[in-house]
């Protein structure tokens, strides 16, 4: 019971604790999607509403834990306690997203307001777009052929261990586990059954596939300043993102296929075992994004490289893009041909919402959504 509602806190916090700091770790000339000349990106003003958001979120985010803490004693049913604690874990990250976008135009807002107080000379500034031509030559990345096979082998290993097993399967097979982490739910054994259950681990390929190539493939933003420098910290950023979310899908994929498996043939009290896997599963993958983020910031800007200078961070200076921007977050440009771009606010890269391959994308992500729940009903 309590090891379920530290992993529910844990969720809480962590996501708080990620979007609080994602002001820190955006790119530093454009604090909350608004475009600073160079020689105030450090200003103490701009340092003052970056603390202030994450101080906000973060103390959002501990006031929304306290509910958990007196829940178990509450609620000593188990089922019940459960739906309790996931109704209220979803509310809570609901409530965190609202209020951190709230609270993101209220320092926009305030930050813009300031930018206008600045001397006209600050402005004029000769802005040039830089490109490296060869970037994608030097990116040393997981080939996407390689990204694709590591996840489909494991499905596939997985359904041919199901299906050439079919016989050994229990005659009712669990769908969900109680805070003790007994069966609950069972549905009779069926094809129908077997075969929808990796139905969602199939269709999470091409997502997670399409994740990794728009990161390695969005356009990149140099340094008029030093495009050498910054270009080296771009290409590093994206080689250990690249690493990461690699490692991440075939662990996703590895984390579903036990769950499968143990579902179908195992079925016995020792539950420890996959509980270890779950929770390993969740420190990489927020422990790692953490650590990525802080270490690299959008677009490797936080790297220390040899030659490097406060000047860099005129790494992108763009103001002429800023009505580009809606709200700083949503970019609609049709006179770019680039579908991905990267993030002024927050680490990855984003879509130009001008080019219809995006909504293509946006639909193709909500069918997903859509069929995912289709097919658990399914099940039901």
């Amino acid at each position: 019971m309590w090891i379920f509602n530290t992993i529910m806190i844990l969720t809480v916090v962590a996501t708080g604790f990620i979007v609080g700091i994602t002001p820190l770790i955006s790119r530093q000339a454009t604090p909350f999607g608004i475009s600073l000349p160079s020689q105030y990106v450090k200003d103490p003003t701009v340092h003052k509403y970056v603390k202030q958001y994450a101080i906000w979120i973060i103390s959002i985010s501990a006031l929304l834990i306290l509910p958990m803490l007196g829940l178990p004693l509450l609620f000593t049913f188990e089922q019940q306690l459960e739906l309790i604690l996931s109704i209220y874990v979803t509310v809570a990250i609901t409530l965190q997203l609202i209020l951190s976008f709230v609270l993101y135009l209220k320092y926009r807002k305030a930050l813009q307001q300031w930018k206008q107080s600045l001397p006209t000379e600050a402005f004029n500034q000769h802005n040039r777009i830089i490109i490296d031509t060869h970037y994608h030559d030097k990116l040393t990345a997981i080939p996407f052929t390689t990204f694709f096979l590591a996840q489909f082998v494991i499905w596939l290993v997985t359904i041919l261990l199901a299906v050439l097993n079919y016989d050994r399967i229990h005659e009712l097979i669990p769908l969900n586990w109680n805070l003790n982490f007994e069966v609950s739910r069972t549905v009779e054994k069926s094809w129908k059954v077997v075969l929808a259950l990796p139905g969602i681990q199939l269709l999470l390929i091409p997502i997670m596939q399409f994740g990794y190539y728009s990161f390695i493939k969005s356009r990149q933003k140099l340094s008029p300043v030093a495009p050498l420098i910054s270009s080296e910290k771009s290409r590093l950023f994206r080689e250990a993102w690249a690493r990461f979310i690699f490692i991440l899908a075939v662990l996703t994929q590895l984390l579903l296929s036990s769950l499968y498996l143990y579902s179908l043939f195992i079925q016995d009290s020792h539950f420890g075992w996959l509980m270890t896997l779950t929770i390993i599963y969740l420190l990489y993958s927020l422990g790692g994004s953490i650590y990525l983020s802080l270490r690299y910031g959008q677009a490797g800007e936080k790297l220390s490289l040899p030659g490097d200078s406060d000047e860099d961070l005129a790494v992108y200076q763009d103001a002429e893009e800023d009505a580009k921007w809606i709200a700083g977050l949503f970019y609609f440009n049709p006179d770019d041909a680039a579908i991905f771009v990267e993030k002024r606010f927050g680490i990855g890269s984003t879509l130009n919402m001008a080019r219809w391959q995006a909504w293509v994308i946006v639909l193709g992500l909500i069918a997903f959504l859509v069929i995912t729940i289709i097919w658990s009903i399914m099940l039901g």
